[in-house]
């Protein structure tokens, strides 16, 4: 089974207190597994308040606004082009957003690297709908991270 990663290319700046959907895979017509994430932060200050991040499912019932429609790069697998689409650096958030999963992470070194085990991947199965990293920083700070990503047949 093929694997794509969908990453932010660069920074992604995070205004205060305002959720920003980072990355968004949608699926379109194949099952979607998240395999991997990451995501990392450039502040400085030890005292700083953490970074929410959110693994979202969403329905896609709008779209949102991306900065960026990127095209999923293969990383491992028998060659195929990604079915899945993406978008980075929302300025209009997608809806419908359901958290799937919460996590605190410190905005001055602080990193997130998390690797799903096999059968227990996030997934969406219905074409159109999407998983998407979502960021909430108390203070501005910038982001970069990426999304790895199966296709099922």
């Amino acid at each position: 089974m093929p694997t794509y990663t969908v990453e932010t290319n660069g920074d992604i700046a995070l205004t205060a207190a305002t959720a920003k959907t980072v990355l968004n895979v949608i699926n379109s017509g194949r099952t979607l597994k998240v395999t991997e994430l990451s995501v990392s932060f450039d502040g400085v200050t030890a005292n700083a308040e953490p970074v929410t991040v959110e693994l979202c499912a969403s329905t896609q019932a709008t779209a949102g606004t991306p900065g960026a429609t990127p095209t999923p790069a293969q990383v491992s697998g028998a060659a195929r082009s990604a079915v899945a689409t993406a978008g980075r650096a929302y300025s209009a958030e997608p809806t419908v957003l359901t958290v799937l999963k919460r996590w605190l992470i410190h905005p001055a070194g602080g990193a997130l690297l998390m690797q799903y085990p096999l059968g227990r991947e996030p997934l969406r199965d219905s074409s159109g709908h999407g998983l998407a990293l979502r960021c909430t920083a108390p203070a501005a700070v910038n982001c970069q991270g990426y999304i790895e990503i199966a296709e099922n047949e």
